[in-house]
């Protein structure tokens, strides 16, 4: 019998792409811990982390955890997954953006000055460069968000970024786009470009694009397990902060409707006026270069888009039912 050794602590675990995180650690043998505060409109669900072993949960937003430290003492390395991801509703809701995609991140980044040595993981967003025009971003490339929730996200990089090095403590910040995979939030408003996309075929709906040529980065869940699996697994961390950029594919988005109607086997795909609500907040159609983190882990993730995005077509098939 196996018995685990390192622990992981998992912050917003209980969500979309922390769900599938705890998942890897728990097959790879660790226990984990999981502070989650549940909190509305995102993507915690008590039933992702059912039928998992080793997994301790705290049901509580950061902030409330009286016992912090023990937990922050415990781990081997920290994953911070927490966040909410309705770009759109930000916009009108900034003080509830960041309350989860600024404030709790700055908690724990002013928690960890007891704790010199730790490692920490952050998913951050690729919308910290906002509307960059140019040939490629790379990791060097200015940081100008367009919206609420980049903005909010960008906040919490610099706080990790001034307190990691103040309190020589490690953060890896893992900048990627449109995630999708099984998981995803199915039902409220605002769930994301390629989940509205399913969720308004299943439904009866034609998907509506707005605009022509413009494309989105598309990476699916597993490959960034399988990216902070590797970072985490890493002997130390090189500088008290270093950001990589992550994504699968920079796909049209008519290309990424149109697969989804192919795997449903019905909808339609229409073509309208890019609207002014949207067009503020638009992060443009650069790709982005990942050979920094490819390097740093020897992982390039497959470029069978498709298969993942059938995958994903069918849970939301049987959540939506």
């Amino acid at each position: 019998m196996n018995i685990p050794s390192q622990t992981a602590l998992i912050l917003g675990g209980a969500g979309f792409i922390g769900s599938a995180l705890v998942e890897r650690f728990v097959r790879e043998q660790w226990n984990v811990v999981v502070i989650d505060g549940f909190c509305e409109r995102t993507s915690a669900r008590h039933e992702n982390l059912r039928g998992l072993e080793n997994v301790t949960l705290i049901a509580e937003k950061v902030e409330n955890v009286a016992n912090l430290d023990e937990y922050l003492s415990a781990s081997d390395i920290i994953v911070d997954c927490m966040a909410w991801t309705a770009h759109r509703l930000a916009l009108y809701e900034p003080h509830y953006d960041v309350a989860l995609n600024q404030l709790s991140h700055l908690h724990i980044a002013t928690a960890l000055k007891k704790h010199a040595g730790k490692r920490l993981i952050y998913l951050s967003s690729r919308g910290v460069y906002g509307n960059y025009v140019g040939g490629e971003i790379t990791e060097e490339t200015p940081l100008l968000p367009e919206d609420v929730q980049g903005v909010h996200k960008l906040a919490a990089e610099c706080y990790y970024r001034i307190y990691a090095k103040l309190y020589k403590y490690s953060v890896v910040s893992l900048r990627f786009g449109n995630c999708f995979g099984e998981r995803m939030p199915t039902h409220g408003e605002d769930i994301g470009l390629i989940g509205g996309f399913i969720r308004d075929v299943l439904e009866g709906r034609t998907i509506e694009i707005f605009g022509t040529h413009r494309s989105r980065p598309v990476v699916y869940v597993q490959d960034v397990v399988e990216y902070v699996w590797r970072i985490a697994t890493q002997s130390q961390f090189d500088e008290p902060f270093t950001a990589f950029n992550v994504n699968g594919q920079n796909i049209p988005i008519h290309d990424i409707a149109q697969n989804i109607v192919d795997a449903c086997g019905t909808g339609e795909v229409v073509v309208k006026p890019l609207p002014h609500e949207i067009q503020t907040i638009d992060i443009g159609s650069t790709p982005v270069n990942t050979d920094k983190i490819k390097s740093y882990t020897g992982f390039t993730p497959s470029d069978d888009w498709q298969e993942a995005m059938k995958r994903t077509v069918e849970y939301f098939s049987k959540h939506i039912a």
